[in-house]
């Protein structure tokens, strides 16, 4: 009888479930480590965002009035790197004499996401500071400076 140097199926059925179980068990740990990078990134995008303003206003004297990805002075434009430019987010900046924001839409971020942008950027309270949730979870809204109403 000849003796052949193979794995048989039960051998290779073994070693695949292994590997299959060993991948499970580690996604979860990717998912948080992509939703946190992709937290950072955006918390980055964002101050570089409120420099491109402070730097324009220091130049112009005052805060641009309203802006969108695809509507915004040539001024602003030399400021603001392609990610607000070219589309790839999606959002309106408003300025007047109570308010000056910058409101991301389309983020698909998560609460623990949220959450953790504000921590990096604020005070880790969505309810309160400068990074607010928008309209029905839409995006997220980051308050340049406001004017508070007391009475």
């Amino acid at each position: 009888m000849k003796q052949t140097n193979a794995f048989t199926i039960v051998e290779l059925m073994v070693v695949v479930t292994t590997i299959g179980i060993l991948a499970l068990m580690g996604m979860p740990g990717i998912r948080i480590a992509r939703e946190r990078t992709e937290a950072t990134a955006m918390a980055n995008d964002l101050r570089v965002f409120t420099e491109a303003i402070e730097f324009f206003s220091s130049s112009s004297g005052s805060y641009p009035g309203f802006m969108s990805y695809n509507a915004m002075p040539n001024e602003i434009k030399e400021y603001l790197p392609p990610v607000w430019q070219n589309g790839t987010h999606s959002w309106f900046y408003y300025n007047d004499k109570n308010f000056t924001y910058v409101h991301v839409y389309n983020l698909n971020f998560n609460a623990e996401q949220t959450l953790l942008l504000d921590n990096i950027l604020d005070n880790g309270n969505i309810a309160t500071g400068n990074i607010r949730i928008a309209n029905n979870g839409s995006g997220l809204i980051y308050l340049f400076r406001y004017r508070s109403f007391t009475t």
